[in-house]
């Protein structure tokens, strides 16, 4: 449910056509960072879900985990053609699917860690 709360999340901002203000620095392309974070957190939510629900090895859920996520960040993209003022970039996909990728490692990792641990 995290998960599609926080998909939820990005597509309801994804559909403002002025979304809320971050404050940021005057930064070409800092909106990617604001792309990988929202997505990080959608990546490790994806992975948490699939193991939790699948009962997925770690190598499975990460790869599900990452595809699901790049996805969603696809279609979020080509969502945004429709949007006023808004724009489908394909550097905001890219961020999208690295913070999902982050995210989704760093699961896979602490649960490989874990796992070792508790042997």
């Amino acid at each position: 449910m995290p998960a599609v709360l926080w998909a939820t999340m990005i597509f309801v901002i994804s559909s403002m056509s002025k979304p809320p203000e971050i404050p940021q620095p005057s930064v070409p392309g800092i909106d990617k960072f604001d792309h990988f974070a929202a997505y990080a957190v959608l990546g490790a939510l994806v992975f948490l879900a699939l193991r939790r629900t699948h009962n997925l090895c770690i190598d499975r859920a990460l790869l599900l985990a990452i595809l699901i996520t790049s996805a969603y960040g696809v279609t979020d993209e080509f969502h945004q053609r429709y949007i006023p003022n808004r724009t489908c970039d394909v550097w905001d996909w890219t961020a999208d699917t690295l913070g999902g990728i982050f995210a989704a490692s760093a699961c896979a990792y602490e649960s490989h860690r874990r796992s070792k641990t508790n042997r």
